[in-house]
């Protein structure tokens, strides 16, 4: 029987293939250690985060607190990640013995924590947060994904929906479902002084995150350049596409400033130094770079797809648009930068939603008390 939450044993599982180095390369990790494993490393007696990849915690972080209760266990030397994840159990069989529940923090990181249920019993509560078999243009991969999405939500002992939209689709194959968004450090992400809209200069336009198709980047460029504001393109992250949206940005005489990977810790004053942010995505999950920029008080631009919906109102939390019209979001461009009244109503009231509703401390907290009452129900 447990006696004391505290005394739980807890294993942290990334996405198939991941680890901290993953993260690293897009400036991630800092989110994961300060919002998720500080918290739950005074939450319980010891983590033990498996890792596709041969890294070590102490390469991410010197915090005490988490090198003291947090183990890193990862192979010696690369290996595909297939292998790892159906390995993986019998690797360190002993610490997931050792584990009272299993963390997923992707569905697509699931295969581990299905052979741990299958072999030792240990139960596991998944992160869904994207309807991920759609990315997929293989036929193959998609009817794979899909197959590997449905067992591994059956099989959970509680599944973590990030959207209302998510959380429906989870419950066709899911027993315990638990709405439980994406949040975000309301403290760290906070408006800058003047706020949005009052640089007088020449408006800055930000976008985070990867520079591949699905983003819809041409479009933000294409936009930026037909706006009468004319506005700096600030875009951060990496991606396969950063050649070609250069050359389009010659091709416009568009500022554009391409800053590459920016670590997460490193990113409140560039969005603190932006007047707006744009997401024009065909397909997002639940964003936490708009989390971020809505926490930061910026007027934010959506493209028209589920994640972002569940985020902005249209004309209250945002301005919302159709990804495949560039001419929309000019539109709104011209609006928002156009209008410093406007920026700051839309800011404000964005700032206000996340606070609200999203902030990462109190939704950590509710995933911790999901966990243990999913050890409490094995013991």
């Amino acid at each position: 029987m447990v006696a004391d939450a505290t005394d739980l044993t807890v294993g942290l599982l990334p996405a198939l293939g991941g680890g901290l180095g993953a993260l690293a390369e897009t400036g991630q990790h800092a989110r994961l250690i300060d919002g998720y494993l500080r918290p739950y490393a005074a939450a319980f007696a010891r983590l033990y985060y498996f890792s596709y990849l041969p890294e070590s915690l102490a390469a991410f972080t010197d915090a005490p607190d988490v090198l003291e209760r947090a183990r890193l266990l990862a192979p010696p030397r690369p290996v595909a990640r297939g292998r790892r994840a159906v390995s993986m159990v019998r690797a360190h069989r002993p610490e997931f013995t050792a584990c009272a529940v299993l963390r997923v923090f992707q569905l697509t990181g699931v295969i581990p924590a299905l052979v741990a249920r299958a072999r030792l019993g240990v139960p596991y509560v998944t992160t869904y947060g994207f309807r991920y078999a759609r990315l997929s243009r293989s036929p193959a991969k998609r009817a794979l994904k899909t197959v590997l999405e449905r067992v591994g939500l059956r099989r959970a002992a509680a599944v973590i929906a990030t959207t209302p939209a998510l959380a429906a689709h989870a419950r066709r194959h899911a027993g315990r479902v638990e709405l439980i968004p994406n949040g975000v450090d309301t403290r760290r992400f906070a408006p800058g002084a003047g706020g949005p809209g009052a640089r007088g200069e020449r408006p800055r336009l930000l976008y985070v995150g990867r520079l591949s198709p699905e983003k819809n980047l041409e479009t933000v460029l294409a936009a930026a350049d037909r706006s009468a504001t004319r506005p700096e393109v600030v875009i951060v992250g990496p991606g396969p596409l950063r050649e070609p949206l250069e050359a389009q940005a010659r091709r416009l005489g568009l500022a554009v400033d391409f800053r590459g990977v920016v670590d997460q810790g490193a990113l409140p004053p560039v969005y603190a130094a932006a007047d707006a942010f744009v997401l024009a995505s065909f397909t997002e999950g639940h964003p936490k770079v708009l989390l971020e920029a809505m926490s930061a008080g910026l007027p934010c631009l959506v493209a028209d797809n589920e994640g972002t919906r569940s985020l902005v109102t249209h004309d209250a939390t945002g301005l919302v648009f159709d990804p495949g019209k560039p001419d929309e979001l000019a539109a709104g461009l011209d609006r928002v930068l156009g209008d410093p009244a406007l920026c700051r109503r839309l800011g404000e009231a964005a700032r206000a939603e996340i606070v609200a509703r999203y902030d990462l401390r109190a939704l950590v907290d509710r995933e911790i008390a999901l966990l243990r009452d999913v050890a409490s129900r094995r013991a």
